[in-house]
């Protein structure tokens, strides 16, 4: 870590650097000896930034852009510079050349790349003056401002302690974790708006609990995660036989040759990056180093206590929602290797995972009924509606021990208060866990609450819950932090394809620089409280030039950070998720376990307590149960614009993964009400196509759809069409909506669509349902094509 005179030192260093620059700017230096002097050595290094944009085919090349312009060829730079000059209205008294680069008229899309004052600003005030007055041409307070940083550049979501303890030894301490350093006051005044709140859930936990302070430490725990991922945490449930019979509920007369390529198909598991065995039938597990079959990730063959393999396969619950993966064998492989383990899950069928019976977390309950406690209400494949699964737990589990007790108090006081149960939601990726400083889409709780990242990952439930919880809470003790430190460690995938780097150049100044409030533009649309009205303003900085920049971050440290949490009046997208949780549970929950309590004025140990006095506490009075140091997000409710590194294989988007693209994202009169994945049919077995070859949309970064009115979706059209306003709800579905959104629990039971062929709507993403909108962020829609263009490309980058 670095000492006090080192970041003294370090401080003193990037105040004497202009915005986005690499060398120190010195307080003066010898003039120029004439004005081509100057120009070329003061003023036309900086040209470069403006030549990004103003350049013919650029995002500048527009009606109130060709007023400044250049060109490829340098050699013309002070040429077309002083036309520009001519055509903006010379000196009046200060050319709308510096207003406009200064920021002091607005709009301009590139922002204010030469601050009043700068070393920029200053080189190109003395050249302007000299245009107008040649005769008393001064050069003296040239400046020579240095090298720009670059504009490209991405992290790719390394996070800091992965890469400061990459080439040092055990006992190196580790720099601050940026996270920690999001509170109140930071950032102020500038570009990137951070108002998602770090706060430290371990400040009463004994030292072992706390975070790690070496890098050795950070990496033991890195390690166990990773184990814990792909063995430890794996629970049993069912036999490699049953496992290999699994085809002939597939409606086929012999097990296929390509059966674990049908079974990722059918049911929406993905290619385990690493080799993951089960024994074919007739094999020896321990003979054949496990087996010749590989399971896909979230499936995992079991070992007995000396080592040995048991021809159990169990389930690693968190990949079911966490288990995604784009790319497969026919087009150069999968793309999520270990280095990138944790994508979302955009492919996952529950539904049919229940039907047949091969999950242990999706059991079927009889015709017409299904229920799957993360996915209540759900029958789309791909979605996951975890947070209603949370809160089922909290309904079910002693708020404090963690054991079974269904307190009638606390589940009367809940559901007092009617609030959706059945939304569905899009998982994020794991890469992004260190850019943020708050989980879940809504910024509900502290990155640092880690022992809700193992609410549904502890392995065998039916050995952790008991009645008084103890197993539970020793289970999550043990893995929470470990779990949390490989996050630490992933990385988001590179970009597969071709960038063409100059409009990625374009759409990184556009990104971080243009106000899409500025200038009129989105009138009458609600602007985010704080920042500079651009993408980065919410979603963080990731340029090099701008990461670097005191206008954008007071410390670049903060570079790829996302902390910007906005009310749903501004983001306007679907508000069912964010308004989930019932006002009481988001009080109540930081009066639970999960909130951290330990330690706070009137908190006792859970086995400190008689069982009756746990059992019945659940139900006191909100106000007399203590408050823990992390409870839920309660001053806003709304979402917190995520991290963008890997967004490329992110889609489908927005929180419930209604926005098939990142072209629709920015452009909402494209998106599309109705749509269906790209499929891939083999053997009469279908599921979401993950080629990118075939299935990837390049140019529109997302997946390939086919759009579709009511009167095509498969089933009963009793189900799918209003016969009054077609693109209005069905009948059937203004129902269940109702019911979903205004009774609790409803979402528990699924009523499926028994008409043949009605199975295949569970393909379909219809934004008619609740929770399935896919408006709002349309405050993009100012982007003009090139603009969209170049953002897309950059992105890309990322």
């Amino acid at each position: 870590m670095l000492g006090p005179w080192a970041l003294a030192l370090s401080v003193l260093l990037l105040a004497a650097c202009a915005p986005g620059r690499s060398d120190p700017v010195p307080g003066g230096g010898t003039a120029a000896r004439s004005l081509d002097e100057h120009f070329s050595r003061n003023v036309q290094p900086g040209l470069d930034f403006c030549r990004t944009c103003h350049v013919p085919g650029a995002p500048g090349d527009v009606e109130n852009g060709h007023d400044f312009m250049l060109s490829g060829d340098k050699s013309q730079d002070m040429a077309h510079l002083k036309a520009s000059w001519e055509r903006l209205g010379r000196n009046n008294p200060t050319s709308r050349i510096l207003l406009m680069s200064s920021g002091q008229e607005t709009p301009h899309s590139g922002g204010a790349p030469w601050p009043l004052g700068s070393a920029p600003y200053k080189n190109m005030e003395i050249l302007l003056k000299c245009f107008e007055n040649p005769s008393g041409c001064s050069l003296s307070g040239g400046i020579d401002a240095g090298e720009l940083l670059p504009l490209l550049g991405s992290t790719h979501a390394k996070t800091v302690w992965e890469t400061y303890c990459a080439n040092r030894p055990d006992d190196a301490e580790l720099p601050i974790d940026p996270r920690t350093m999001i509170r109140p006051g930071v950032n102020e005044n500038r570009a990137v708006y951070f108002n998602a709140w770090y706060q430290d859930c371990h400040a009463n936990l004994p030292e072992k609990e706390r975070a790690p302070k070496t890098c050795g430490a950070y990496r033991e725990r890195r390690e166990r995660g990773r184990m814990a991922f792909i063995d430890t945490l794996a629970a049993g449930s069912q036999t490699a036989e049953d496992y290999n019979d699994s085809w002939k509920k597939w409606g086929l007369d012999q097990r296929p040759a390509n059966f674990d390529e049908l079974y990722t198909l059918r049911y929406g598991y993905n290619h385990a990056p690493f080799r993951n065995p089960y024994p074919l039938p007739g094999e020896d597990p321990n003979a054949s180093d496990g087996g010749s079959g590989q399971l896909p990730l979230g499936k995992r063959q079991l070992k007995d206590a000396q080592g040995k393999w048991t021809g159990v396969i169990g389930e690693v619950a968190c990949f079911g929602c966490h288990g995604g993966q784009i790319g497969d064998a026919s087009d150069g492989g999968s793309r999520i290797t270990m280095k990138n383990l944790g994508l979302g899950n955009n492919n996952a069928d529950t539904g049919m995972q229940a039907t047949d019976g091969g999950s242990a977390y999706g059991v079927s309950i009889g015709v017409p009924l299904l229920l799957n406690p993360f996915a209540l209400g759900g029958d789309q494949r791909g979605q996951n509606n975890a947070v209603a699964g949370f809160e089922l737990l909290f309904m079910l589990l002693d708020y404090d021990s963690l054991g079974l007790n269904p307190n009638a108090l606390k589940l009367a006081q809940n559901s007092a208060q009617p609030h959706p149960t059945a939304e569905q939601q899009d998982t994020p990726a794991w890469w992004n866990y260190g850019h943020r400083a708050r989980k879940f889409f809504d910024g509900s709780q502290s990155i640092d609450s880690t022992r809700i990242v193992m609410a549904a990952g502890v392995g065998e439930l039916a050995a952790v819950i008991t009645v008084d919880g103890k197993a539970y809470r020793d289970r999550i003790e043990e893995f929470d932090q470990d779990l949390a430190a490989f996050f630490l460690s992933l990385e988001s995938p590179v970009y597969p394809g071709d960038i063409d780097t100059k409009l990625a150049e374009q759409g990184a100044v556009l990104f971080h620089s243009k106000d899409l409030w500025g200038g009129g533009a989105n009138a009458g649309k609600p602007k985010p409280a704080g920042g500079n009205g651009s993408c980065a303003s919410c979603h963080g900085a990731y340029s090099p030039r701008y990461v670097h920049d005191p206008a954008f971050l007071e410390d670049p440290v903060l570079g790829g950070m996302a902390a910007h949490l906005m009310p749903l009046e501004v983001i306007r997208t679907d508000s069912a998720r964010a308004d989930e949780l019932s006002p009481y549970l988001r009080e109540a929950y930081g009066t639970t376990f999960w909130g951290y309590p330990d330690g706070v004025e009137g908190w006792t140990a859970p086995d400190a307590k008689n069982l009756a006095a746990e059992l019945a506490d659940d139900g006191l009075p909100l106000s007399m149960r203590p408050q823990g140091v992390c409870g839920w997000e309660r001053e806003i409710i709304g979402y917190q614009a995520p991290p963008l590194h890997g967004t490329w294989a992110t889609a489908p988007y927005f929180h419930n993964g209604s926005v098939p693209t990142i072209e629709q994202v920015l452009k909402s009169s494209d998106r599309p009400a109705i749509w269906r994945r790209q499929l891939q049919t083999i053997d009469e077995i279908s599921g979401f196509d993950q080629s990118l070859g075939r299935a990837y949309d390049f140019q529109r970064l997302g997946w390939k759809h086919e759009v579709l009115a009511c009167g095509d979706l498969p089933g009963n059209p009793l189900f799918n069409c209003n016969p009054v306003a077609p693109e209005q709800p069905s009948v059937t579905q203004t129902v269940m909506n109702l019911l979903y959104s205004g009774f609790n629990w409803s979402a528990l039971v699924v009523l499926p669509d028994l008409v043949p062929g009605g199975a295949d709507k569970r393909f379909v993403y219809d934004t008619r349902k609740l929770g399935n909108g896919n408006g709002g962020h349309d405050f993009s829609d100012v982007l003009t094509e090139q603009e969209r263009k170049a953002v897309i490309e950059y992105l890309k980058t990322l």
